[in-house]
């Protein structure tokens, strides 16, 4: 039998827990059915361990094209995890996507992916997007711009411009710059200096990339609500975020797309279940976990002990003294290749 040839290897990382499955299951399908067919697909999930029934259902989707391999970071995550800060629907396994570099020393960009995304144009478009002297290719944040308390959050507390925040759902990172700039370092060492409460992993992202993002067009990464700029002919990916996904309410735009790829899945009943048992006060709990975020984002923006009062005002010559103790310090602590550990 020949071995098909391809053009191109697409390195993909995805990040889960059990309760992500479903979704990592609808992303990898809509990824793979919109592949190109003369490029392969290498689909890494990090994780710390899955049940076995979850990791058979996201293997059913392989093609020809690609593989799937389940990575555990259990090892190496157990260094910081008492760092890790968590909220709401966030799992220890947003922040894998900061060590992806470290992780994967042989590739030169790596695209990282989150679960809860419907792709409808081919991934390899956005790979090939050329990222040299960026740390990451990636798009506006719509959320940022949307909504006021938000937009004024990150200007007050990040001390960047809200056009100027990107949503770290949909990264194309810059491996090679990443590693010689110890990104993962410094991501390591603000946990240690910094809490930020509102946007968490996003946020501890934008600061440490200010200045060195490779802006994307938008469609790489569409928030399913209705933005009057945005022409849905540019559509390529869509990112189900907050309440506005598919398997919470009917009506949502662009939902058509996620059903269709929820019926390539072991999981389209669950999601209809889902969706169909919502009740009046799952719908409050949504409403008052959004209303509390506003709350908490508003708050930090006038506290004067937040990041851009405090540690965002350190001088040119502690950050030069810092970067001399990370190098001693991290470059001991993080050697991530050696915990790539395969999950059968």
């Amino acid at each position: 039998m020949e071995i098909p040839r391809f053009k191109q290897i697409i390195p993909i990382c995805f990040a889960t827990d059990d309760n992500y499955i479903p979704f990592l299951a609808v992303a990898i399908a809509s990824l793979l059915d919109n592949a190109a067919k003369d490029r392969y697909y290498k689909i890494y999930v990090l994780t710390t361990q899955l049940k076995q029934e979850n990791i058979d259902s996201i293997l059913k989707l392989k093609t020809v094209n690609s593989s799937i391999q389940f990575i555990s970071l259990a090892k190496e995550l157990d260094k910081i995890q008492s760092m890790l800060h968590l909220r709401d629907y966030y799992s220890k396994e947003t922040y894998y996507r900061i060590f992806i570099p470290n992780i994967f020393p042989e590739y030169a960009k790596v695209l990282y992916l989150d679960c809860d995304i419907t792709v409808t144009g081919d991934i390899s478009k956005l790979y090939n997007t050329e990222i040299h002297g960026y740390y990451v290719g990636a798009a506006i944040e719509e959320v940022m711009q949307t909504f006021e308390v938000f937009g004024n959050y990150v200007e007050k507390v990040d001390g960047i411009n809200r056009k100027s925040y990107f949503n770290a759902g949909i990264l194309l990172i810059n491996c090679h710059r990443w590693r010689r700039k110890m990104v993962a370092e410094r991501f390591v060492e603000l946990l240690e200096k910094y809490k930020f409460r509102v946007v968490q992993d996003e946020d501890y992202l934008n600061v440490i990339c200010r200045n060195n993002v490779k802006w994307v067009n938008l469609g790489w990464n569409k928030t399913s609500y209705k933005n009057d700029d945005f022409d849905d002919k540019d559509l390529n990916i869509i990112h189900w975020k907050m309440n506005w996904r598919p398997w919470k309410e009917k009506g949502v735009l662009y939902e058509e797309h996620f059903w269709k790829y929820a019926k390539m899945t072991d999981f389209y009943d669950k999601f209809i279940q889902m969706r169909d048992s919502r009740t009046d006060a799952d719908r409050a709990k949504d409403q008052a976990m959004f209303e509390n975020l506003s709350k908490m984002a508003a708050d930090e923006s006038v506290d004067p002990n937040n990041f851009a009062h405090t540690i965002g005002k350190v001088g040119l010559s502690k950050k030069i003294w810092d970067r001399i103790i990370r190098f001693i310090k991290f470059r001991k602590l993080i050697n991530l290749r050696i915990f790539r550990q395969k999950l059968s």
